[in-house]
């Protein structure tokens, strides 16, 4: 049942701290504002470091963190903490990973999470790319439509893909790391934090318990979860709560590219294409009807009949669920922390669910991974739920908003936002801002790791992720730029003169965070030999890169911009972020 995957040739990532000097546990500094954190201090990795499932004094397994939950988050964040060479042990109560359609759309930020993580090439080549979304009156005629085409962060806005293929793709790339094992069969049963560790007990099928120790629990196990209750954090948010029923078709007679909507008060319905021939439908189910009744053949059959006729096709999946709108009220508990579904529950209507669980991985697991390597103390653990809450947050809110159109409820609503988007049609700026999909809410935050430049909060990337263009590289392919940045951190120079700089920056804690330097610079640029290289031409760089031409970017593992600096500014810069570390790295005189 435990799985001991065979060693990488590839080397693990490993996030680098100096020898001998250890950052101390205040990630805000001394008076710091932002922060409200506890000391703490993690031992350097040279000498913290143990193999994975090593028997420990009184039973104890030894680990680095434990990971409650083998769904797309907890396989995610496990893939994060192979790549950086952290041990961890996912504990999983089923035999293996889900086998039937769940999330139906991965987003842009998704598949760049994929990209670092090595596995984007095998993901994508399962997913029906770039579909978007029509929606239909009552009679048939469709009257809006959202089409994005933009590519910012590398990747089409939205894809369709098969879920037990991504979570099949995301457990085999685990086999890479012999630091990361994945106990199926197993469930969580309680935990035990002080100011060392945490320590978990689990029970196997046959009730065998087991007890291992380690730096965090990660709870990633879905919408009841067993870790947000032993915390006891609760669901809060809105009200909101719908019944439907769901179900997935093979050999579908519509292939339409593009979800729809038939916004029909009467009996609201969407459908959204899937990977390989499939098809998602979803159908509301009223207040006081019988939801067994809809899970019979002929019901579906029924509703089916509306739109495809009498067409035989195959359902292979069915269940009528209850569609919430909720956040936990607190996502860690010390040394706990709840990512995915655990933390959040948000209305398909915007496919962001689980989308949400892969931000929380990548912005957990560097941190995590940043703390047992010794390269930061433990208090960064704390910018977490402050970096993470409030977007998962206005995206739920969004779910709820775009669900407002796709289910009216009431002729008047239904034949008032026809004639609104016929309107906004006639436009071009209201037209464009839904055909584009601009309303989703940008990945930002305001708080957290990170130094505030003097941008306006439109124009500034400071807490934003990073755009992603394609580059040419020294050897002349063309590339996206994360392949050229790498998995940890990077300065990123915008133009000539930024480049032409950085080959002097001698502060240690670029050192400290292990920082490659890369240069965006036009094709005809050299850039000297402690830098790496990426050329992009002068129409091709995006617009928001515009205000930071002459200047340097200091970008995180999870792809956000850190800080934003001129080479004039480059001491005060990498004072402020030292002094967000928590340490003193300048040798003493």
């Amino acid at each position: 049942m435990g799985r001991r995957p065979p060693r990488c040739r590839q080397q693990p990532v490993h996030f680098r701290s100096r020898p001998g000097r250890q950052p101390s546990g205040n990630v805000g500094g001394t008076g710091n504002p932002r922060f409200r954190v506890s000391a703490g201090r993690m031992e350097n990795r040279a000498a913290y470091a143990k193999p994975v499932g090593r028997r420990m004094d009184a039973g104890l397994i030894d680990t680095d963190v434990v990971i409650v939950g083998a769904g797309p988050a907890g396989l995610a964040t496990a893939n994060y903490l192979g790549l950086a060479g952290v041990r961890a042990v996912i504990i999983e109560r089923n035999s293996g990973t889900v086998d039937e359609p769940r999330a139906v759309s991965i987003d842009d930020e998704s598949l760049r999470s994929m990209q670092t993580l090595g596995l984007v090439d095998q993901v994508v080549a399962r997913t029906l790319p770039g579909y978007g979304s029509r929606y239909y009156s009552p009679g048939g005629r469709e009257f809006a439509r959202v089409k994005p085409t933009t590519m910012e962060f590398g990747y089409p806005r939205r894809s369709a893909f098969h879920q037990p293929e991504l979570e099949a793709a995301m457990l085999r790339g685990l086999d890479r790391f012999p630091t990361i094992e994945v106990w199926f069969d197993h469930e969580f049963g309680s935990f035990y934090q002080d100011a060392d560790g945490i320590t978990v007990t689990v029970r196997t099928v046959d009730g065998e318990q087991k007890q291992l120790r380690g730096a965090f629990l990660a709870g990633c196990d879905g919408g009841r979860s067993s870790i947000r209750r032993a915390v006891g954090a609760t669901l809060v948010g809105s009200s909101f709560e719908e019944r439907w029923l769901v179900f997935d078709t093979v050999n579908d007679f519509d292939h339409t590219p593009d979800s729809v909507a038939y916004c029909d008060h009467r009996r609201p319905a969407i459908t959204l294409p899937g990977f390989g021939n499939t098809r998602r439908w979803e159908f509301i189910v009223h207040p006081g009807e019988d939801a067994d009744k809809f899970l019979k053949p002929e019901t579906i059959a029924g509703l089916l009949s509306q739109y495809i006729g009498d067409q035989p096709i195959k359902v292979i999946r069915k269940v009528v669920y209850t569609f919430q709108a909720r956040i936990a009220d607190r996502w860690q508990d010390g040394r706990v922390f709840l990512l995915g579904d655990a933390a959040h529950l948000t209305p398909p209507y915007a496919g962001q669910g689980l989308n949400s669980g892969q931000r929380d991985a990548s912005n957990f697991a560097w941190k995590a991974a940043a703390v047992i390597n010794g390269q930061f103390g433990l208090s960064l653990m704390d910018t977490y739920e402050i970096e993470r809450r409030a977007h998962a947050w206005s995206l739920i809110q969004m779910a709820i908003q775009i669900g407002w159109v796709m289910v009216p409820r009431n002729w008047f609503h239904t034949y008032g936002q026809i004639a609104f988007f016929r309107f906004a049609g006639l436009v071009p700026k209201l037209r464009d801002y839904f055909l584009g999909m601009k309303f989703k809410p940008e990945p930002r935050f305001k708080e957290g790791f990170l130094v505030p430049d003097d941008e306006t909060p439109k124009r500034t990337l400071v807490g934003r992720m990073v755009p992603q263009p394609a580059v040419a590289t020294e050897g002349g392919g063309m590339d996206k730029l994360d392949d050229v940045m790498g998995p940890g951190f990077s300065l990123l120079a915008i133009g000539r003169a930024a480049a032409a700089e950085m080959e002097n920056f001698d502060h240690p804690v670029w050192a400290h965070l292990g920082a490659e330097r890369v240069a965006l610079v036009p094709r005809d640029t050299k850039v000297s030999e402690t830098a790496r290289r990426a050329a992009i031409g002068d129409t091709d760089l995006p617009r928001k890169f515009q205000p930071y031409r002459g200047k340097i970017l200091l970008v995180r593992p999870d792809r956000y911009v850190a800080a934003a600096f001129t080479p004039a500014h480059a001491a005060d810069t990498a004072d402020a972020v030292e002094s967000l570390i928590g340490a003193n790295l300048r040798p003493p005189d």
